[in-house]
């Protein structure tokens, strides 16, 4: 991948949380940075899941705060049972653990004719990103590689804050 590639792809990853649909709270949306050390790690977990047409996942290092996830390291989990529908996604789960670990970095590639990416996160995927916060008691940090140059990243679970009220009404 050349760097202007990485470029791309580190300045693509987005954040995005749910509100979990409670009415009196919001997502609070911090900022996803990767550091350039954690660069080389994403391009490979990228090319080697573009080349064998499988899906693969590492583990993040790095810090959570509450406004920006800084992610500076890049860990491949090696998985024998990764495929076009799951990275060994289970494994890293115990792999991925903090304190070292901030959560985990899967890619979605396709093994099959159909070429357009899967940019979101899937339903196993999310109960992959709802284990790893249930086993480890905090909030993780995830991101999913859909193309060379994109990502979606969230923090699971969302932190929520209370909605402000307007002036004169309670």
């Amino acid at each position: 991948m050349t760097a202007a590639i990485v470029r791309a792809l580190a300045l693509s990853l987005c954040c995005v949380a749910m509100a979990g649909g409670a009415p009196a709270s919001q997502a609070v949306l911090p900022a996803f940075v990767v550091a350039r050390s954690a660069k080389p790690g994403l391009s490979r977990l990228w090319a080697l899941s573009l080349a064998t047409r499988r899906e693969r996942v590492a583990c993040l290092g790095g810090t959570v705060a509450s406004d920006t996830v800084r992610v500076e390291r890049v860990l491949a989990v090696e998985a024998a049972d990764a495929d076009s529908l799951t990275a060994g996604a289970w494994r890293s789960i115990t792999e991925c653990a903090p304190p070292r670990w901030i959560g985990t970095v899967h890619t979605h590639v396709r093994s099959t004719d159909d070429p357009s990416p899967a940019p979101r996160f899937s339903p196993g995927d999310r109960a992959v990103m709802s284990e790893w916060s249930r086993r480890w008691g905090r909030a993780g940090a995830f991101c999913v590689l859909y193309s060379e140059r994109s990502a979606h990243c969230e923090v699971y679970p969302p932190r929520t804050e209370p909605l402000a009220r307007p002036p004169g009404r309670s």
